[in-house]
């Protein structure tokens, strides 16, 4: 009888033994697969964001470069010319209507000038800098095809609600453009190629200008006024 207790004894902490071993094994089992970290859900990225203005770079650009913008209060302007035939040119000019200025003083080198179309089709064939402050006819401004410098010392002052330095801050764009075809060729706006410090840049100049053929009286920017 003795040695059947001992036997029974002996089988019953083997199966208790067994049974502690088995849930150990399975805790740590779940322990790996439900890492606190891996199981914390993040959050959703937005594929319709859009970086910031000016902060994010590419390799081949610095955040330490001065870039084209402007005052914080410009929401647009735009110039338009009725009856102009097919590879008509007109001269226009942005002063005193729309103009650019540095985010910190700086240099750079706009390089061309292309206009985003909305309707038909022009192209900018040459362009200058003008003053923002000195009123002139044009006369003496150059045209050209060839890079433009625009170097300034004062930058956009966002607190200077009167625009005390806007003057030597700021500069417009006189620019020679074609009408391609008959048709009324509008620009929405200008996209600006310049470099700073080396790399490449572009700017997209909230300036329309509306080239209308003489036939046209639908097209918004075209029609006669009321």
């Amino acid at each position: 009888m003795v040695a059947q207790s001992r036997q029974i004894a002996r089988i019953t902490v083997a199966v208790l033994l067994a049974m502690l071993c088995g849930a150990c094994e399975t805790g740590q089992r779940d322990a790996v697969a439900e890492s606190p970290r891996e199981a914390t859900a993040k959050p959703a990225q937005d594929a319709t964001a859009k970086p910031a203005q000016d902060v994010t770079t590419t390799p081949e650009q610095n955040l330490n470069d001065a870039r084209i913008i402007v005052p914080d209060h410009y929401v647009g302007a735009g110039v338009r010319s009725r009856n102009v035939d097919a590879d008509a040119v007109r001269i226009e000019s942005t002063s005193g209507q729309a103009g650019f200025c540095l985010d910190r003083p700086g240099r750079v080198t706009i390089n061309e000038i292309q206009p985003e179309m909305s309707t038909g089709s022009m192209r900018v064939e040459a362009f200058a800098l003008e003053p923002w402050d000195e009123p002139n006819d044009g006369s003496k401004i150059r045209l050209s095809r060839k890079p433009a410098v625009f170097d300034r010392a004062a930058n956009c002052n966002p607190h200077d609600p009167s625009g005390r330095n806007r003057g030597a801050a700021m500069a417009g764009l006189r620019l020679k453009v074609r009408k391609i075809g008959h048709e009324t060729a509008v620009a929405d706006q200008l996209v600006m190629h310049y470099t700073s410090g080396g790399h490449p840049y572009e700017f997209s100049f909230r300036y329309s200008i509306a080239l209308c053929s003489p036939v046209d009286v639908t097209t918004r920017e075209c029609r006669p006024p009321e």
